[in-house]
């Protein structure tokens, strides 16, 4: 168990050193004592999320494996998020001062302060969550059982929290889909969700020592790249770039909020392809074969959806300007209903809500349009060089 003031660290030559993992090999450098259970500290960085932070906080209580330790991390609050967590048992590690890097520098302080207590980081597992966030009961025990040896982290999976607006709905049967996707994959996971993902203490050790030396990482100096508008898909880049696998296996559900205006949802997206993007081209050739062909095939397929939904506009109203009309044949009708039948079917478990937007077809289809228009803002920026923003969402 961590001691009883965390902010209180002893000298830092307690600390031990880190360990280098092999280059993309799948084993990493992870070892295991059998007879001893791996030990597990939660860390929640926290923006003004007084409305939220019990309720996260019960979540991991009522983890079949509850972690060992819950650390809450407030910055840049204006509420009593801090006051809240306390009271409902949690250490909490206030940021001092502004804190510029956000969540990131929230993470990175507060395992720094912790670094001193966790004795030997191959028994330790970091559990990172965002505040807004509840986990399915048994998410730390299959999280847990999965990081074996070579496993750097392990996802889950993330659904929508109830919500009012047709817009917010939409976005929970985009995460239900989502789901189903990362079921077929069999486990593997593309990103270790910001929502909740556990991850080997010796494996950030290894990344942290990696970036310093800058020979498998880009160069920086802590655990979470704080200048990464999408810090989660960049540590998973990292992990992967150092040798270690990456998981989302079944059974592990994070239940998070939904952006239920048009704005906020441009902002939240807008940060997360633009940040995929930079990303992508800051690692470059030190991705490993198999991850660049990944990765750059998820950008062109979004770049083929944006370029296929603008000819298909771009036609529609060709066919009315020109001709004032558009001759309709019956046949061309069959490629939307075998759309419109997936689309139902896909989201047949969500109940009659979710049948009747995929049934009625044309809120999901300007959902789908919405979002290729925020990927074509994102893919314009990234063009010009524009560094973006880090927003809370």
């Amino acid at each position: 168990m961590i001691g009883s003031h965390p902010a209180e660290a002893p000298p830092r030559h307690a600390v031990p050193r880190p360990r280098t993992a092999p280059r993309a090999t799948g084993e990493g450098t992870r070892r295991f004592r059998p007879q001893r259970r791996l030990q597990v500290v939660a860390i929640v960085p926290a923006y003004n999320e007084a409305d939220a932070i019990a309720d996260t906080i019960a979540s991991l209580r009522r983890q079949t494996q509850p972690p060992d330790q819950i650390v809450v991390v407030p910055n840049n609050c204006t509420d009593d998020t801090a006051d809240v967590a306390a009271a409902h048992g949690a250490y909490v590690i206030p940021y001092p001062g502004h804190n510029p890097d956000k969540k990131a520098g929230a993470i990175n302080y507060a395992l720094d302060r912790l670094e001193p207590y966790l004795d030997d980081p191959w028994d330790w597992a970091i559990l990172v969550m965002d505040a807004d966030t509840t986990l399915s009961p048994e998410f730390v025990s299959i999280a847990a059982r999965h990081l074996t040896a070579g496993v750097g982290g392990v996802g889950g999976t993330f659904t929508g929290r109830e919500c009012r607006t047709v817009l917010g709905y939409l976005q929970r049967m985009e995460y239900h889909r989502y789901g189903q996707v990362a079921k077929r994959m069999g486990g593997r996971a593309h990103v270790l969700t910001g929502t909740g993902t556990l991850f080997s203490y010796g494996a950030l050790l290894d990344v942290r020592h990696q970036r310093r030396t800058g020979t498998l990482l880009p160069e920086g100096r802590q655990f979470y790249d704080t200048h990464s508008l999408t810090e989660d898909n960049e540590l998973t880049l990292a992990l992967q770039a150092c040798g270690y696998q990456v998981l989302s296996p079944q059974g592990m559900t994070a239940t998070t909020d939904v952006m239920e205006t048009v704005p906020k949802l441009i902002g939240q997206r807008e940060r997360w392809y633009l940040g995929a993007m930079r990303n992508i081209v800051q690692y470059g050739r030190l991705m490993p074969f198999h991850m660049r062909w990944t990765y750059w095939r998820q950008q062109a397929g979004l770049l083929l959806s944006a370029a296929v939904a603008a000819i298909y506009l771009i036609a529609l109203a060709v066919s009315l300007i020109v001709f004032g009309d558009v001759d309709f044949r019956w046949y061309w009708a069959l490629p939307s209903v075998i759309l419109l039948a997936e689309r139902v079917w896909s989201v047949w478990a969500m109940g009659w809500r979710a049948r009747l937007y995929a049934a009625t077809f044309v809120p999901e289809q300007l959902y789908t349009l919405l979002l290729t228009y925020i990927y074509a803002k994102a893919l314009a920026a990234f063009v010009r060089g524009d560094k973006g923003g880090w927003a809370a969402t």
